[in-house]
């Protein structure tokens, strides 16, 4: 009798047990400073006076979520590369030729009559998209991402170059409609 009551008592604990998954992700701020880091226009000489030797100081954050790596030579690389057509890129946004979708990439609104400049707008957009494709890739790789985590990136970091657009850029919205913006 006692072997019953224990094998019984056995089997409901072994049927209490639950099996726990615990998924690791990246906090969307932890993403959204990547996308800054990434993705802001290279900083200007400052212009004001700077005592040496001195630093800004910051309270240092303490989180036990996943940090996010940001560097890495192909990141570098395509960072690199998108700063040298910048300045070409947002001439073409402030036209109206090309437009920041809502999953970081870029798209042409509009082409140039002009075949030359035409041509020049497809290429840059190609360029520019195949850096970014780049980038988000290689995020997911050194931060072993899992593929359903990529969207949240993409959206992030899409937000981000919109923030980073010129005024008259065609932005789409999170709900898929087109806007200038403003």
């Amino acid at each position: 009798m006692k072997k019953k009551f224990l094998l019984l008592g056995v089997s409901l604990l072994l049927a209490g047990c639950a099996v726990v998954n615990v998924y690791v992700t990246f906090p969307e701020e932890k993403i959204k400073k990547a996308a800054e880091d990434i993705l802001a226009p290279p900083e200007e000489p400052q212009s004001f006076f700077r005592i040496p030797f001195t630093k800004t100081a910051y309270a240092e954050e303490v989180e036990v979520r996943k940090e996010l790596k940001t560097d890495s030579p192909k990141i570098r690389e395509a960072k690199k590369k998108i700063n040298s057509w910048r300045e070409k890129l947002n001439d073409f946004k402030k036209l109206g030729f090309v437009g920041e979708t809502n999953n970081f990439k870029l798209v042409i609104k509009n082409l140039p009559s002009e075949i030359k400049k035409a041509r020049e707008v497809k290429e840059i957009v190609r360029k520019e998209n195949e850096q970014r494709e780049i980038i988000i890739k290689e995020l997911m790789r050194i931060n072993n991402a899992s593929p359903s985590e990529e969207k949240k990136f993409r959206e992030i970091f899409a937000e981000v170059a919109q923030k980073y657009s010129p005024q008259g850029t065609w932005i789409q919205t999170v709900d898929g409609k087109w806007i200038k913006k403003k």
